[in-house]
């Protein structure tokens, strides 16, 4: 027979990652699963907003974080004309005010491990399959180097980023969600210029609606990436495009300056962002959604990281409440989605309506000129980005 965990968590990111930290440090039996060994790679920007490095200082990692990142104090915005206007982190009591650029290859793989420091159990190379609900609780059922395999648990938590495949297995999607796009690669021996505690967001270089990115990481490397809508139904073609804007993003004048003596140090990798929290289902029979696997990706900036732990956070922190009561009903989760509906869903009104506006060069060009004449109007529309 087997081991009945209280929470199984599938995926391992900083959504899961954080509710097995929190789960764990308050008493529960949990279970992590992951279908990549760790440390693995993942794909992204490799920025932490102010209000991700507060989750990741309350799980007691910013210290560790501070050794492996880059700190960034300022974002420069570029308009499409081609103006700039740079603007300072939002201040607010008890977050840093300042960002880091951290790899999730070193990322992911700290948060796990605080995660088992905290009592919880990791496996990886668990590709899950099926989730079977019944009256006692959930099998989860995967498989591990062509070997079959099953655990028992009382919930279960979704942590699985974009993929949407056991939401749609368990109905709760009755159709693959749209995507937005990104693509991303390394550069290495960046010259010193780049290093100026700055990152820089490019509205003039890449096709609305869209940007393109530069992110300084510590020993002399940079993430250079781009943010795209897709404009084909063929994910083949969608990949290539993406890919394609990357190559030309990288080829312009202004990033030709940044990358000066720089070598390309991997690959171009293109992944997709699910963005559509919005109308996302959230829960299910004693299942919970958390992170990207729940939409949380803003559709304005392609940021999901800190949506993810905070996500995490707040799953855990209401399933103890229930495990506290005795009651695991599918009606009691519901509140989960009622507190993320109060957290996140005005913001990601507000940024989808600003990304439809976002596909004309005027809007953005008077955004960015308004900011550099108007102090608050810049903090207020930054803060509305970071959900601060």
């Amino acid at each position: 027979m087997n081991h009945v965990y209280d929470v199984v968590i599938v995926g391992s990111g900083p959504g899961g990652g954080a509710a097995a930290y929190y789960l764990a440090r308050n008493g529960l039996n949990v279970l992590l699963l992951d279908k990549s060994d760790f440390p693995r790679d993942k794909t992204c920007g490799d920025g932490l907003s102010p209000r991700a490095l507060k989750v990741l200082s309350d799980m007691g990692l910013l210290d560790e974080l501070h050794k492996i990142g880059c700190r960034a104090n300022t974002i420069d915005f570029i308009a499409p004309k081609g103006h700039t206007v740079a603007t300072t982190m939002p201040t607010k009591e008890g977050w840093p005010d300042y960002s880091l650029i951290v790899p999730r290859l070193q990322l992911d793989n700290l948060i796990m491990q605080r995660a088992v420091s905290a009592g919880a159990h990791f496996q990886g190379g668990v590709r899950v399959t099926k989730l079977v609900t019944d009256n006692n609780g959930v099998e989860v059922i995967g498989e591990t180097n062509a070997r079959s395999l099953s655990f028992r648990a009382q919930l279960v938590i979704i942590a699985t980023g974009a993929s949407p495949s056991l939401v749609l297995n368990l109905g709760l999607l009755k159709r693959p969600p749209k995507m937005l796009l990104a693509a991303r690669t390394y550069f290495e021996n960046v010259s010193d210029f780049a290093y100026q505690e700055r990152v820089k967001i490019h509205f003039n270089q890449v096709g609305l609606p869209g940007y393109g990115w530069a992110f300084p990481l510590p020993g002399g490397k940079m993430n250079v990436g781009v943010f795209l809508q897709p404009k084909r139904r063929s994910t083949q073609k969608q990949s290539l495009n993406t890919q394609n804007a990357l190559k030309n993003f990288i080829c312009t004048p202004a990033l030709q300056n940044y990358l000066k003596g720089a070598c390309q140090g991997g690959p171009i990798k293109g992944y997709p962002l699910r963005t559509d929290f919005v109308t996302s289902p959230t829960y299910g029979e004693r299942v919970l959604l958390v992170g990207e696997a729940a939409g949380l990706v803003n559709s304005l900036t392609g940021e999901g990281i800190d949506n993810a732990l905070e996500s995490g956070k707040i799953a855990a922190e209401y399933l103890l409440k229930m495990f506290e009561v005795g009651d695991l009903s599918q009606s009691r989760l519901k509140g989960y989605d009622t507190l993320l509906r109060r957290r996140f869903q005005l913001q990601f009104l507000l940024c989808n309506g600003m990304h439809f506006l976002s596909h004309y060069p005027l809007y953005l060009n008077l955004v960015v000129s308004a900011a550099l004449h108007y102090p608050n109007l810049k903090m207020k529309t930054v803060k509305l980005l970071l959900a601060a």
